[in-house]
């Protein structure tokens, strides 16, 4: 058996004894769904009091209390089939049997949990040797993505610590799991070719007729690699010396929270100017609204902007006070556009599509690109191989703490004229007496 089926069947087995933890998030789903259905009966009157739409706002709310509750849920059921796999494929990858990979996986966690503790002096024998081969790969690629001399280097992560990080990065920017990933192992340009074939057609000819030609237009957009650094983590001495805290977790958390939170913005809004251009900045415009409000018509609009060669697997994306504007939208039937998903693992649909949440959205407003509908695999994220975290010993000794910050490349783009993803872009405000 190797890992690879090694790693499905602990995940199987791990299942199995969590089958409570499932059927808590099938219930949840079951409550939030009949909640949302009790709500939206509230309102299909042809009059609708002030009571009730308060009423309807508050079973909103606890509605989105429990949709925050089954995302946690299956959020970490999630990833822990995925890091199973990832654990699974590098020992493959790395030509390591599965007790070989298991014993190489806890000499990476035993060792960068005693580094982060007590640094160099903190290791000896064949356990420093290891941490110092990782700090000089950690200076090694320091230096390898920047043009200044004297940078200090630092501690190229365990794999394992790398993996669980980018789940956690996952989990505060969910929106991640929706691009394509493209994982490099240098931080070089990446050119990716890009061409639109959509108009082209074939036709009926007659015989001894001269084929016509219509070149293919080929071009090339570099998908570029910026280098992150987060803002420096403070431990205190005495959290350190204590055996209850898992430092090591610890620091995951805050490193993910903090790379979470700029590449959110970045990957969504940037502008392409020294930072990754973001998915929003670079759809283009699909649709434009009359006035800052939207209605169905908008949403069609939007949605058949998008050529039907690049619908297969499109989606909405949009923030979550946008989402709260347009919930109670209905199409023409009178049908509600929102259908609240039951099954696990499942989103939300609207208008026909999923429904993805993505705080670093723009707001409704006049101008802003509030929604956006596509496949969006078209928007590739790339993530340099290389995690390295520095352990500052001195500056905050003064203080009894110690600093620690991780850095690590990243990137995004959409290549080609945004094309496979669309924007609805909100009108202007009418003016006073208009």
């Amino acid at each position: 058996m190797n890992l690879r089926q090694r790693a499905a069947q602990a995940q199987r087995a791990r299942f199995l004894s969590k089958t409570g933890h499932s059927m808590r998030s099938k219930e949840l789903r079951a409550k939030r769904a009949k909640l949302i259905s009790d709500a939206r009966a509230l309102i299909n009157g042809e009059t609708v009091t002030a009571e009730q739409n308060t009423q309807f706002d508050a079973m909103m709310a606890e509605a989105d209390e429990l949709k925050a509750r089954i995302d946690r849920i299956e959020t970490a059921e999630a990833a822990e089939a995925e890091l199973a796999v990832q654990i699974a494929a590098r020992g493959e990858g790395e030509g390591r049997g599965a007790d070989e990979q298991r014993d190489r996986e806890t000499q990476e966690v035993r060792v960068f949990g005693a580094w982060l503790r007590g640094g160099m002096d903190n290791l000896a024998g064949e356990d420093r040797v290891f941490a110092l081969n990782q700090a000089r790969l950690g200076t090694e690629f320091r230096a390898a993505q920047s043009t200044q001399s004297g940078q200090a280097g630092g501690y190229l992560v365990p794999p394992l610590f790398a993996d669980q990080l980018l789940v956690a990065l996952k989990g505060y920017f969910t929106s991640l799991d929706l691009f394509d990933e493209i994982q490099t192992g240098s931080g070089a340009p990446l050119p990716w070719p890009t061409n639109d074939d959509t108009s082209a057609r074939a036709k009926i000819i007659g015989e001894n007729t001269t084929i016509s030609t219509s070149d293919l237009k080929f071009g090339i957009s570099n998908v570029l690699a910026y280098l992150y650094a987060t803002d420096a983590v403070l431990v205190p001495w005495t959290l350190m010396q204590d055996s209850f805290l898992d430092l090591d977790a610890f620091l995951r958390t805050a490193l993910a929270t903090r790379f979470g939170r700029t590449l959110a913005d970045d990957l969504t809004v940037g502008t392409g100017t020294n930072m990754p251009q973001g998915v929003c900045t670079a759809a283009g415009v699909g649709a434009t609204t009359a006035t800052v409000a939207i209605g169905y018509d908008d949403i069609l609009d939007l949605q058949h902007s998008v050529d039907p060669a690049y619908r297969q697997g499109a989606s909405f994306m949009l923030n979550d006070m946008t989402f709260k504007a347009l919930r109670k939208l209905k199409d023409n039937e009178g049908r509600p556009l929102w259908s609240p998903s039951i099954a696990a693992g499942a989103p939300d649909m609207f208008a026909g599509s999923p429904l993805n949440i993505n705080q670093s959205m723009p707001d409704i407003g006049a101008g802003n690109k509030a929604m956006l509908f596509g496949n969006f695999k078209n928007y590739k994220f790339r993530n340099v191989k290389g995690l390295s975290v520095v352990r500052l010993n001195e500056r905050y000794a003064d203080a009894l703490q110690t600093a620690f910050f991780g850095y690590a490349r990243f990137g995004g783009g959409m290549p080609g004229a945004g094309t496979a993803i669309k924007a609805l872009q909100t009108g202007a405000a009418p003016a006073n007496g208009g």
